[in-house]
């Protein structure tokens, strides 16, 4: 009797195994990732090969486009983002945008907007979208800005939500008060590649 209860459970673990991998989603290798957003995905504070976008793309042997604009605001990137989509036409869109929005005190209902917005365009393209949350000061401490659960949650996105605020909150991983440093954006890369190959298959 016990040893058909372990092969049941085995059976069944098995089978939990399989629905899992089949969640995911097959991507070519083929294709680029397109990296977007502003001065965070750029990799301000380090050098061009220090930037997150670098380091993810030699972590996963796959070309990661780094289409970061230092400085910009989410309605200019809404702005630009249909001719990079035209321009590379991804399978995977790293989302990372709203900092400066955040930073220059906008109203981030519009913020948010701007957001869903590319998150529609990107999803009309036939790419997936994975965000990642951008920090806000609140109260005394630093966490994720509530919008980027939000937006997560309506559209089912793959989602980091704690990779940033962490190095916003740990001096070593920056290199000014909101950048990361080198270390910073490598600890970002390693989290994107976990993310990416949890949800995703890429294939040869």
């Amino acid at each position: 009797m016990k040893k058909i209860l372990a092969i049941f459970c085995i059976a069944v673990l098995f089978l939990v195994l399989i629905m899992k991998n089949d969640d995911k989603r097959d991507i070519s290798s083929d294709i680029p990732i397109l990296a977007f957003g502003d001065s965070i995905t750029q990799g301000y504070g380090a050098k061009d090969d220090e930037s997150y976008p670098s380091q993810l793309s030699k972590m996963l042997n796959i070309k990661v486009i780094n289409s970061g604009i230092s400085g910009e605001v989410s309605s200019l990137g809404l702005a630009r983002l249909p001719g990079v989509l035209a321009q590379y036409k991804p399978k995977i869109v790293i989302l990372c945008h709203g900092g400066n929005d955040i930073l220059r005190k906008q109203d981030l209902r519009l913020t948010k907007q701007n957001l869903a917005k590319m998150i529609e365009l990107i999803r009309e393209n036939g790419a997936e979208v994975v965000l990642l949350g951008v920090p806000t000061l609140k109260g005394f401490g630093v966490d994720t800005a509530s919008f980027y659960d939000e937006l997560a949650d309506e559209y089912n996105l793959v989602y980091d939500d704690t990779t940033l605020e962490k190095i916003i909150k740990t001096p070593s991983l920056k290199s000014d008060q909101i950048h990361p440093n080198k270390d910073g954006y490598l600890l970002l890369a390693q989290n994107t590649e976990k993310l990416l190959k949890k949800n995703f298959n890429f294939i040869p």
